[in-house]
């Protein structure tokens, strides 16, 4: 498992800052979404064409974070990514930044019915949670995804942001929720990415300046009554 503490020089910046560690200590179950980013074959499976072996242990955190989020009469939503062919082919990224073959196994994996598409094995994922594709890292860009007018459909304007990796997909959205107006939360043992080094700096550059930083225990203490 990653720390998954932040700093204590970057803590004392914080409390000094803020009068408090955390800022969002309140949360409202009914304005309240857990995010789950990537827990997908792809990024999971053991040999997987983009592995993060790290991502198969926060399977039980996300649980326990769903679980209590859903007691308390919260919103469980489950984001995959997906690329299609269509017009918003992304080639900033395929063309520019991967290999042509690795560029293209992405392709194909991440399609619906693709072989990296999929839930990781274990995932509590249950009727009336929320489903969304994006095609680019975060699912809060304008245009990647439905899932913010999913959410505020719902009343939603905390999220939770779960799932893998820490310092791309994870910390891409959870800076453009909090750039959409969302109160935005990244679960320091409910993300994972491929070092301790790129998790710990993905929590200290979000924790001061996009959002708080919690375990999943310290956010479902933080959860009203339901």
């Amino acid at each position: 498992m990653h720390p998954t503490a932040l700093p204590t020089e970057i803590a004392a910046r914080l409390i000094a800052r803020r009068g408090r560690l955390h800022v969002h200590d309140r949360l409202v179950p009914a304005e309240t979404a857990l995010v789950v980013i990537d827990m997908q074959a792809i990024f999971t499976a053991p040999g997987g064409t983009l592995e993060v072996p790290a991502a198969r242990a926060i399977v039980p955190a996300i649980n326990r974070m769903a679980a209590a989020l859903r007691a308390a009469g919260g919103t469980v939503a489950w984001v995959r990514s997906a690329f299609p062919p269509s017009d918003r082919d992304w080639t900033g990224f395929f063309d520019r930044l991967l290999p042509p073959d690795l560029a293209g196994r992405v392709r194909a994996e991440l399609q619906h019915g693709g072989a990296g598409y999929g839930f990781t094995p274990g995932l509590h994922v249950q009727a009336g949670d929320l489903h969304a594709d994006k095609d680019r890292f975060s699912a809060f860009i304008p245009g990647a995804s439905p899932l913010p007018g999913l959410l505020r459909a719902r009343g939603i304007d905390t999220v939770l942001i779960a799932g893998t990796l820490t310092n791309v997909c994870c910390e891409s959205s959870g800076r453009d929720a909090m750039m959409e107006n969302f109160r935005a939360v990244l679960l320091s043992d409910a993300t994972a990415t491929r070092s301790d080094f790129e998790h710990m700096g993905a929590l200290v550059t979000f924790a001061l300046s996009f959002g708080d930083v919690q375990t999943v225990d310290e956010a479902a203490g933080f959860l009203g009554p339901g």
